[in-house]
């Protein structure tokens, strides 16, 4: 009887639990739970923690440099400009040629021997003046420059000639008195230009003459001297 009860207990034990669970069962949605389909598993995409590489260019390309300056076109040059300047003329000479050049006169070349010293502005002496300064007739004269300053602060004064024969002494005359004149005009007014016409040369070369206040004095003597010889 012992074997027989066994599984009978066994089988109400079984049917106990079946009507629990039925009774659990019928608690439940009857509605068929849908089973539920997987996703597919998402593939996330780690964002990298190191910095990636940067990848180098290719070996025949050259990496420009920053730093270095951009190079502007520059402008065609100009053509250079000659430097030489042309070959200015001689100067004058400092004393005439001993004999007169060819065409001029032997009083024109004292004068252009005595111009080329450094000398203040002058008037030319026409034979109205002449006559008035000197007491000089032109008509006595062959030929003849007279020079007086432009300015009243000057006593700086020329005369020379060729005088025609036996005129001489008539022509040295008024020289002596335009002279004298000069003294009494420049005693009172400027003592360095007294000084001038106090050492004043009258030469003479046969028909020539030359009467000279200036501070060449010495060297247009020497100038007529060549000229008139």
């Amino acid at each position: 009887m012992k074997h027989i009860r066994i599984p009978a207990l066994a089988l109400t034990g079984a049917l106990s639990l079946s009507l629990l669970l039925a009774a659990c069962g019928g608690k439940a949605d009857p509605t068929p739970t849908p089973e539920l389909t997987e996703s597919p598993a998402v593939t996330e995409s780690v964002t990298p923690t190191e910095t990636p590489e940067v990848s180098e260019l290719p070996e025949d390309t050259e990496t420009p440099d920053i730093d270095a300056p951009v190079s502007t076109p520059t402008a065609p040059a100009e053509t250079a400009k000659p430097t030489e300047k042309p070959s200015e003329k001689p100067s004058a000479p400092t004393q005439a040629p001993s004999e007169a050049p060819s065409g001029e006169s032997k009083v024109q070349a004292v004068w252009t021997g005595i111009s080329a010293k450094e000398l203040p502005g002058f008037m030319d002496l026409d034979g109205e003046t002449l006559s008035a300064l000197y007491g000089i007739s032109a008509d006595d004269l062959v030929e003849y420059v007279g020079k007086v300053p432009m300015v009243s602060v000057q006593a700086t004064e020329f005369f020379i000639a060729q005088v025609k024969e036996g005129k001489m002494d008539t022509v040295k005359a008024g020289i002596a008195k335009r002279q004298a004149d000069l003294v009494e005009q420049w005693k009172q007014y400027l003592p360095a230009q007294l000084e001038l016409v106090e050492n004043y040369k009258l030469v003479t070369n046969g028909n020539y003459v030359m009467f000279a206040v200036t501070e060449y004095a010495d060297d247009v003597v020497s100038i007529f001297n060549d000229c008139t010889k």
